[in-house]
């Protein structure tokens, strides 16, 4: 379950990063419009994220299984747990307590920079937006024009196919109908049951 979840946020935020990144880029739409395609791709990645999450729980499912089935895997897998643990927890100790200045330093030196490059980025992408709008607006609308024609010239044919599909729908039927009626009449059943 836990590589479930770590999958789902996982994917969640690396399919809305990308989604973002490339809107910021591309510069097309306000911000406002931004936001709900990179929630859509997030969620979309998200699923995708707790597929693999799945898959991987279930690898691990079948390793686990395979290693416990005899005695010696049982004892092979606690000393191989005991032994990770041991060699880990000051691994890990010490590895946080090197890196923790070095990350404060980081964050000193990089936060002055990324505040200025994303005052930099809303004023470009605000200026984006509004040379944009109206090419969108126009877009748009040529967009529906076209949409709506398009409809209007496959209507007759979209009903013609349905009336096509239901007559063709009620002779497959009919045939189905038959064919039981002949079989049933082969099988030399009673005739009450034949009737029904």
């Amino acid at each position: 379950m836990g590589k479930i979840v770590k999958g789902i946020v996982l994917g969640a935020v690396v399919g809305g990063g990308i989604r973002l990144v490339q809107d910021l880029r591309t510069t097309e739409d306000d911000l406002g419009a931004i936001a709900p395609r990179v929630a859509k791709t997030a969620g979309e990645a998200a699923v995708a994220g707790a597929a693999v999450g799945l898959l991987l729980t279930a690898r691990d499912r079948r390793r686990m299984k395979r290693m416990t089935r005899s005695a010696k895997g049982m004892a092979k897998l606690r000393n191989l747990a005991e032994t990770s643990l041991q060699v880990a927890v000051p691994a890990i100790q010490h590895a946080a307590d090197v890196a923790r200045p070095k990350v404060e330093h980081a964050v000193d030196v990089a936060r002055p920079k990324v505040e200025h490059a994303a005052k930099e980025a809303r004023k470009r992408a605000e200026h984006a937006a509004d040379v944009a709008r109206p090419h969108v607006e126009h877009a748009a609308k040529e967009a529906r024009k076209r949409a709506e024609h398009a409809a209007d010239v496959a209507m007759p044919k979209v009903q013609a196919a349905a009336a096509a599909t239901r007559e063709r729908a009620g002779t497959v039927a009919d045939l189905a109908s038959e064919r039981a009626k002949r079989k049933l009449a082969d099988l030399d059943l009673p005739a009450a049951v034949i009737a029904v």
